[in-house]
């Protein structure tokens, strides 16, 4: 399998206290890979270190390939330029902006190679919701809606590959399972995704691939479906019904 964004022995370190310790990973293409873990395992410390951001002053080591090539040395307006598109949770929106005017924004590069191209008119048909709130400000939004119009922007900017972090925070219920079957089709047309979300009950259920980290390590790495069979992800994250062999 080629991967189209990879980690080698990637550490991050704040002071004195690592959060990410030397982690390797890799997303290859037309696959949804999931990280889980509980609060604080650095998780978004993680997907922040891929994308170049953070919002301290880590010391980072290990290496970023992005198709190949080694960006670790690149700010996260060059990553974001190649096509490494990161969606942070809740952000990445101009809250005094409407939506047509957050989406108006976006300007794609000139290398088109290897991007995922969509025009203003499919990213309205796969998150429906935004052409009802086109006229509404960022800040008028709902924690879910401002999640869709972060996606969104992402899409028109041409990803070669998606992050997402807590891409359901904010989202009801029943919208939670219709996000992820969005997400679940873009990497059917072979758009890379890796996914950080608590709610790992949804995101196994869509899933090829899931890391389990541990206080920065990572500790299990399998399909979604063996995944599912492992006593710490069934213990932690889906329950006691799970662990009894209740659930379906």
């Amino acid at each position: 399998m080629t991967e189209i964004l990879s980690a080698r022995s990637l550490t991050v370190r704040y002071g004195g206290n690592t959060a990410v310790h030397d982690v390797d990973l890799g997303i290859g293409a037309g696959r949804m890979v999931a990280v889980a873990g509980a609060n604080g395992a650095g998780k978004s410390t993680l997907v922040n270190a891929l994308a170049g951001w953070s919002r301290g002053y880590p010391v980072v080591s290990g290496d970023v390939l992005l198709d190949g090539q080694n960006i670790s040395r690149l700010p996260p307006h060059q990553r974001s330029r190649g096509g490494l598109q990161h969606v942070p949770e809740g952000k990445n929106v101009f809250s005094e902006l409407t939506v047509e005017e957050n989406l108006a924004l976006v300007r794609l590069g000139e290398d088109h190679a290897g991007r995922f191209l969509f025009s203003r008119s499919e990213v309205i048909d796969l998150f429906p919701r935004l052409h009802e709130r086109r006229h509404h400000k960022g800040s008028a939004l709902s924690g879910g809606e401002r999640q869709m119009l972060a996606m969104a922007r992402a899409l028109l900017a041409g990803p070669r590959i998606l992050l997402l972090d807590e891409p359901s925070v904010g989202l009801a219920p029943r919208l939670i399972g219709e996000v992820l079957a969005v997400v679940r089709s873009l990497v059917d047309r072979g758009l890379p995704v890796l996914v950080v979300d608590q709610n790992v009950r949804a995101v196994l259920e869509f899933a090829d691939e899931l890391y389990l980290l541990e206080r920065g390590r990572i500790v299990g790495h399998g399909s979604a479906a063996s995944m599912k069979n492992d006593d710490r992800i069934l213990k932690a994250y889906l329950g006691d019904l799970a662990v009894k062999g209740d659930l379906q």
